[in-house]
């Protein structure tokens, strides 16, 4: 009998991890259903010579994430809207919310897990589909959210960069491209790479060509809520100003574009339902509802500004 139940549970063991095996390399595609809406919430001054600063708050839940192709989509219908407006010339300056990138994380995650309320909840999903990501969580002590992103990190490196490179290259336009977490970020021949080192917010802009633009922005992560960070950055439009800060619950980044005869700012942040993210600042949220929003239309808000002609 003993002989006999011994083969048959053998077989039995292997048709389970056979059929778990499979179960964890299954990404069924499905429907993208998003609301690519984009309307213009503020058009301040007069079209000219001068150029303009277009911010974008983009309105992203987490199956804009599922493949970059979508994120790149719901991006890019946010600059058709602009283009037809008359908005798009070779002295915009495009400026994205910082953090756009960082969920590139959740990319070619089961279709469960889009529908989940809260990166917690889809944590029992994420461990049995990434039965590697446990090494991670118990033997070197990470969390799952940063267990997840160092797993995925030179995929969404490589992503981000040829994401916002394509945007900026087929719309003629200097992109700002908010940012992405990345851990020990470096450059090897132009491309952008993770290292397994600490966490840094990364940030890039590209030129209308495509290419990088400036010196890349990096900074620790966590970040604290009582620090204000600065970049400077020239570009085609004038020179563009920066300043981060969590101090308001949420990554708020104040854009400034100067040509030399008039500046605008803008303020930008996330809309839509991102969860928040881990070792942010205690309360904060990643796409704040109590944000002081420029119009109630659904869907991306686009605000642009035009500049004095020098």
């Amino acid at each position: 009998m003993r002989k006999l139940l011994t083969p048959l549970i053998a077989a039995l063991l292997v048709s389970c991890l056979t059929a778990y095996a499979v179960w964890t390399g299954e990404r069924p595609r499905a429907h993208y259903l998003s609301d690519l809406r984009a309307s213009l919430a503020s058009d301040v001054g007069t079209a000219g010579s001068g150029g303009n600063l277009l911010a974008i708050r983009p309105a992203l839940y987490p199956s804009d994430y599922r493949d970059p192709d979508l994120l790149h989509m719901k991006l890019a219908a946010a600059l058709d809207q602009a283009r037809d407006q008359g908005l798009l010339t070779e002295r915009t300056v495009v400026a994205l919310p910082d953090h756009i990138g960082t969920w590139l994380l959740l990319q070619n995650e089961k279709q469960d897990l889009y529908k989940a309320r809260s990166l917690a909840e889809a944590g029992r999903l994420l461990t049995l589909s990434h039965p590697t990501l446990l090494g991670r969580l118990f033997l070197q002590g990470q969390d799952l959210e940063e267990a997840l992103l160092r797993a995925k990190a030179r995929r969404m490196a490589r992503d981000y960069q040829k994401m916002f490179g394509r945007l900026a290259s087929h719309y003629q336009v200097t992109i700002l491209a908010g940012s992405i977490l990345l851990p020990s970020p470096y450059f090897k021949e132009g491309k952008l790479r993770s290292g397994h080192g600490a966490l840094y917010n990364l940030a890039l802009a590209f030129s209308p060509d495509g290419l990088l633009l400036g010196e890349p922005y990096s900074q620790p992560w966590p970040q604290s809520a009582r620090g204000e960070s600065r970049q400077t950055l020239q570009t085609a439009g004038g020179l563009v100003t920066i300043t981060r800060s969590w101090g308001q619950g949420y990554p708020r980044s104040k854009v400034t574009l100067d040509n030399g005869q008039s500046s605008a700012s803008e303020e930008l942040f996330l809309r839509g339902r991102l969860w928040p993210l881990h070792n942010s600042p205690s309360g904060s949220e990643l796409t704040p509802l109590a944000a002081p929003q420029a119009s109630d239309a659904p869907g991306s808000h686009l605000l642009n500004a035009w500049l004095d002609a020098q």
